[in-house]
């Protein structure tokens, strides 16, 4: 077994869309709608991420999150500064070695960094 893609509901796929297009370069690989759910599949490297409209109000917040994996996490950092995206949390230095650092999504979805150095 190997890992596919994770998927996350969103209020606006344009919305979220180009959050992920500009801010993680993340490029569009297909788009479909399933009965009432517009659905794009975006990809950067190995990572797929799913990006789901249902057309139903969203909370405006979220308990999901995923983690990716970053070589340097300070250039990182700068990067998104640059978006005006500041840490929710962190950073974290934790026993292992590895330094986590969490950012908000356009859905209060969890994105986390980690680096390993």
């Amino acid at each position: 077994m190997k890992w596919h893609h994770g998927g996350i509901e969103v209020s606006s796929l344009k919305k979220s869309c180009g959050f992920y297009e500009e801010i993680f370069q993340f490029t569009v690989k297909e788009c479909l709608i399933l009965e009432d759910e517009k659905i794009i599949f975006m990809k950067r490297g190995s990572i797929i991420l799913e990006l789901v409209e249902t057309g139903e109000e969203s909370t405006g917040s979220s308990n999901m999150h995923f983690a990716w994996e970053v070589e340097d996490l300070p250039l990182w950092r700068e990067h998104l500064g640059k978006f005006g995206l500041h840490p929710s949390e962190g950073p974290y230095h934790l026993d292992s070695g590895a330094t986590v650092i969490f950012y908000e999504g356009p859905d209060g979805e969890m994105i986390e960094l980690l680096s390993r150095g």
